[in-house]
């Protein structure tokens, strides 16, 4: 069975699932060249048919989501449609009529962008440098489709519970609850008219995680920056069992958007600021932290006379002046490890860590109190991003085994809606061949001509030189302390580069910290990334599950050899390489036979605000405009030509 996943909202995705597996998955952002793009256009869907060998008819079934209260909007009306409601052609049970369907739909997205007041604030303003294509537009331009983001829901859901309360209280485990959360939809593309499913945004979450764990039953969490933890808009606690998913309750969590207003407090970017938070907070101590802000939305509304992100910002700034730090550099990123932003960093880092892992005892203690026993955590949602918190649940929580996908963030939610349709709607068992680690490679492979004439655009600057063995050629480079630029087949799903758009260098040399982080146009005091040969990773590292591929856990730096690599509190976000990695595996092996050391520096193939280099041309652009000294790509090498 064929299922198309579409998400709308940001992060805006297309991917392909056949038989319960991924086999294609494309990222609009890494064409656009918008960072955290919104809205799907026809060419990422024909991409995603195109990179699975597929035609439009060949398609079962659609799945479609999007970001809560982003309506569908796209380039072409004419030729790629979602029409809401009608009836089930697979004859599946929907919690909702047509009639609730009909006065569910939300445009939130527009509204934000055209109304005056609301274009003005942190969400607006967020939203206008994600969809670029309102601008010189009017509202009437766009025939978007409401979205609907309230599907089932229970009186106890509403009114809120405390983490305690939750714990307290037995899962719910209903069938009601597993279609509860979908409605039929029908989508035409260029005339041709499918059945499928809108899925709700953290179901499409959960989904993701848990059908690309491996894991038979597990327990999932979902949680985002959207909402404050009224409802379940936040995120929601589920049980995987079998091919079915389950909703059990929302945790209530404001978390995610505690976080991401902390790192806009502190200057750090409108757009994506947790990632540098995360960073941040190794410079600090968490000074300010006070376990009364530990607790969800429903904890905290008992406690403080005000929303729970005023109360610690106002909570951090009257402790730094008790305390009697300077708050001259609060909020200047010029200044972002001056002690009270570092100091506000760490206490935040903590609170995010108390709760995140509270939530997860409070999830096992609701099954429990079921009679279930589930061993296994799912984490998703870009909550699932923060890796110090994702170690600490794997070292400190109640689960034996904790999974995060790779693509965990909103990009990640077109392959879960389609993976929910496929198992959990239609009731396709799960594969027995399931990988725990299935491959994030999914993207596009260019051809040899398309590389090549990317290369032959820039011949005037640069030197080609063909390689009989391209990867152990850049181990060389490497060893001899040259900064390269890695390029290979398919891009990786998710936001984090995991080897085959790379940038890498040598962890052993401490100068080689600021040297890329110049070359990547980033702030000096951010951390980057090893990644180990998987055979190695226990000698060079601890304190994490491994193996580790997709740099998603924390881990405590146990050698001194690489301290290029190695963050100011002695952690280090890893990737564990084995040979399902392709040639970027003989990257490392050969480095390693080179040195003695089996790790390199990795980091995104990417300059600041802009997603990373898919087409080879955008590869060859960003050698020829940076300090990289060499870049690989389809069996050559190349330098800048001497003058």
């Amino acid at each position: 069975m064929i299922i198309l996943g579409l998400h709308f909202g940001h992060d805006a995705a297309a991917t392909v699932v056949r038989d319960g597996r991924v086999v294609s998955y494309v990222l609009r952002e890494r064409f656009t060249r918008v960072k955290h793009a919104v809205s799907l256009d026809l060419a990422t869907v024909e991409r995603a048919l195109e990179t699975a060998g597929l035609r439009v008819a060949e398609v079962d079934a659609v799945a479609v989501c999007s970001t809560q209260g982003v309506e569908l909007i796209v380039d072409d009306p004419g030729r790629l449609r979602v029409l809401p409601g009608g009836t089930d052609p697979f004859g599946r049970p929907c919690a909702l009529s047509d009639a609730d369907i009909a006065g569910r739909g939300v445009a939130t997205m527009l509204e934000l962008l055209y109304d005056d007041a609301l274009s003005r604030t942190w969400l607006g303003r967020s939203y206008a440098k994600l969809f670029p294509e309102h601008v010189g537009r009017s509202r009437e331009d766009f025939a978007p489709v409401p979205w609907i983001d309230t599907f089932a829901d229970r009186p106890q859901w509403s009114t809120g519970r405390t983490l305690a309360a939750l714990a307290a209280a037995p899962a719910e485990i209903s069938e009601d609850l597993r279609y509860g959360f979908h409605v039929p939809v029908r989508v035409e593309i260029d005339g041709h008219a499918l059945p499928g499913y809108a899925v709700h945004h953290h179901l499409a979450h959960a989904a993701s995680g848990y059908y690309t764990s491996g894991y038979r039953e597990a327990a999932v969490l979902t949680h985002d920056g959207y909402s404050d933890g009224h409802g379940y808009h936040s995120g929601m606690y589920y049980l995987g069992a079998g091919e079915a998913l389950y909703p059990l309750a929302p945790h209530h969590l404001n978390l995610g958007g505690l976080y991401d207003r902390v790192g806009v407090a502190l200057g750090l970017g409108l757009v994506g600021p947790a990632g540098k938070l995360m960073g941040l907070a190794a410079y600090g101590r968490p000074r300010f932290f006070d376990s009364r802000f530990v607790g969800n939305f429903t904890d905290l509304a008992g406690r403080f006379n005000t929303d729970p992100v005023t109360a610690w910002l106002l909570h951090c700034r009257k402790e730094a002046t008790r305390l009697g730090y300077d708050l001259g550099p609060y909020g200047d990123p010029a200044h972002a490890t001056a002690p009270v932003n570092a100091d506000v960093a760490a206490s935040t880092q903590k609170l995010f860590e108390e709760v995140r892992l509270e939530a997860v005892r409070s999830l096992d203690r609701m099954l429990g109190s079921a009679g279930r026993t589930v061993r296994d955590l799912c984490l998703s949602g870009g909550t699932a991003l923060n890796c110090p918190s994702n170690s600490d649940i794997a070292e400190n929580g109640p689960f034996g085994r904790v999974f995060v996908e790779p693509a965990c963030d909103d990009g990640g939610i077109a392959v879960g809606a389609a993976l929910a349709v496929h198992h959990s709607l239609l009731g396709n068992p799960l594969r027995g061949d399931r990988e725990r680690f299935p491959s994030p490679y999914l993207g596009p492979v260019y051809p040899a001509g398309e590389i090549r004439a990317a290369l032959d655009a820039a011949a005037g600057d640069i030197e080609v030189e063909e390689c009989a063995d391209p990867a152990a050629r850049a181990a060389e480079d490497l060893a001899a302390d040259l900064v390269i630029g890695w390029y290979e087949a398919g891009s990786e799903a998710g936001p984090r580069a995991l080897g085959h758009r790379s940038i890498l260098a040598d962890p052993r040399p401490t100068a080689n910290w600021p040297r890329v982080n110049r070359i990547k146009g980033r702030e000096q005091w951010r951390p980057f990334a090893p990644a180990v040969l998987a055979e190695h990773a226990a000698d060079y590292f601890a304190g994490l599950p491994l193996p580790s591929p997709y740099m998603l856990f924390n881990a405590r730096v146990r050698s001194t050899a690489i301290p290029a690599v190695t963050h100011v509190d002695g952690t280090a976000r890893i990737q564990t390489v084995d040979g399902g990695c392709g040639g970027y595996h003989r990257v490392l092996s050969v480095f390693h036979e080179l040195t003695g050391v089996p790790v390199v520096l990795n980091t995104s193939f990417n300059g600041p605000g802009e997603p990373i280099v898919e087409r080879p041309e955008e590869a060859v652009a960003f050698f020829a405009k940076s300090e990289l000294d060499a870049l690989y790509i389809g069996g050559f090498r190349i330098t800048r030509r001497m003058a």
